[in-house]
C-alpha cells in the first residue's frame, strides 16, 4: 500500500489545487478517478457519486502543505492565497496581469476550469432601418434611436450571445455587409436598406453569432481588402457562417488597383478557393497584374456592387 507522501507525489499539482479551489469536483478521464480514488482512501475526499468528490478539512490542510513545500505558484493556488475566484467569464487583460504571462496556464486549462475569456470587445453596427434586439431574457431592447442619434450601435461581447434575433418594425434590411476595417466601416456611406457589421478577419466570432440571429434571406456580402490574406481569411469566414461568399465593391475598383494597387510580394500568391466562376472572371485583372489594394482607399467610393 502507497504512503501517504507517495501517494501525494503521484499527484498532478494541478489536480490538487483545481479541488483546493472548487472544493468539489467531477471526474470522468481514468487516471484522474483512480488517483481520487487512493485520495479517498487517505480520507482527504469523500465519494458522491457518478464520479464526484468532495475535499475534506483533512485534505485541505494536507494539499496546501504539500503545494507550499513545493513551491508550486500556479493560478489557483494565487486565487487561494488572495482569497479570489474566477468569474465564469473572465477578461483576457485581467487574467494576464494576474498569469504574469505564465504560457504554463492554457485557454484549454481555462476551459477545464469552466471559464470563458473574453477580450471585452464590442460589436459595432450600423443601420438605416427601425429595428429591435429580441434577448434570451424576454427583453426587447429598441436600438432604432441609437441609430438614427449616434449613425451606430456598439453591442458588448458578454451580450452578443444572449441574442436571439432582431426584429425589424418595417421591413428587413435587403443586404447585411461585414467590413474588415474599423475606419471603412465608419467611413463608407451607408447603402439603403442595409445593416453594416465590423467584423476584423483576424476574429469574426462575434459577428458570426449576430449573423445567426438573422434569417437566411436576408443577402450577405464582405468588404474587406483586395489581397491574397484577406480572401483566405474572407473564404474561411464564409465557411464558418456556411453562406457562399459575396464581395461589396466599388464599381470602379480597377481605377483604385491601377492608381493606388501595391505590388504582392514575392511569397504572396491569389487562391482562388471559395470564389465563383463569375467572381474569378471579375477578378481576373486584379489576378494577373499581381497586385492588391488596401480597403480603406475605397472607402469613400460613390458606387458599389455585390459581386457574386
Amino acid at each position: 500500500m502507497m504512503s501517504p507522501e507517495q501517494v501525494l507525489n503521484s499527484a498532478p499539482p494541478e489536480l490538487i489545487v483545481r479541488l483546493l479551489d472548487k472544493r468539489q469536483i467531477r471526474i470522468r478521464k481514468r487516471w484522474a478517478i483512480i488517483q481520487l480514488n487512493l485520495w479517498l482512501q487517505q480520507g482527504w475526499v469523500t465519494a458522491q457519486g457518478e464520479g464526484i468528490f468532495n475535499l475534506t478539512n483533512a485534505g485541505e490542510q494536507t494539499f496546501r502543505q504539500y503545494l507550499l513545500t513545493k513551491g508550486e505558484n500556479s493560478l489557483e493556488l494565487l486565487l487561494q492565497q488572495l482569497d479570489i475566484q474566477l468569474p465564469a467569464r473572465c477578461n483576457s487583460h485581467i487574467l494576464s496581469y494576474l498569469l504574469k504571462q505564465d504560457t504554463k496556464v492554457t485557454l484549454e486549462h481555462m476551459h477545464e476550469h469552466e471559464i470563458k475569456i473574453l477580450r471585452d470587445s464590442y460589436l459595432l453596427l450600423r443601420c438605416n432601418l427601425p429595428c429591435s434586439i429580441f434577448m434570451q431574457s424576454g427583453e426587447l431592447i429598441d436600438v432604432s434611436t441609437l441609430f438614427s442619434a449616434w449613425g451606430e450601435v456598439a453591442i458588448p461581447e458578454r451580450a452578443i450571445s444572449a441574442i436571439t434575433k432582431i426584429l425589424w418594425k418595417e421591413k428587413p434590411p435587403q443586404h447585411v455587409i461585414t467590413i474588415d476595417n474599423r475606419d471603412a466601416f465608419v467611413s463608407m456611406a451607408l447603402p439603403a436598406a442595409t445593416l453594416l457589421i465590423h467584423a476584423p478577419l483576424k476574429d469574426t466570432t462575434m459577428a458570426e453569432q449576430l449573423l445567426r440571429a438573422l434569417t437566411d434571406n436576408i443577402h450577405w456580402s464582405h468588404f474587406g481588402d483586395l489581397s491574397p490574406e484577406s480572401f483566405q481569411q474572407a473564404h474561411l469566414f464564409a465557411e464558418r457562417i456556411q453562406r457562399q461568399l459575396a464581395l461589396f465593391l466599388p464599381e470602379n475598383w480597377s481605377d483604385y488597383l491601377q492608381l493606388l494597387g501595391e505590388s504582392l510580394a514575392a511569397n504572396e500568391k491569389w487562391s482562388l478557393a471559395g470564389l465563383t466562376r463569375q467572381q474569378q472572371i471579375s477578378l481576373q485583372f486584379l489576378f494577373e497584374n499581381r497586385q492588391k489594394l488596401p480597403q480603406q482607399v475605397m472607402a469613400y467610393a460613390k458606387n458599389w456592387i455585390h459581386l457574386t
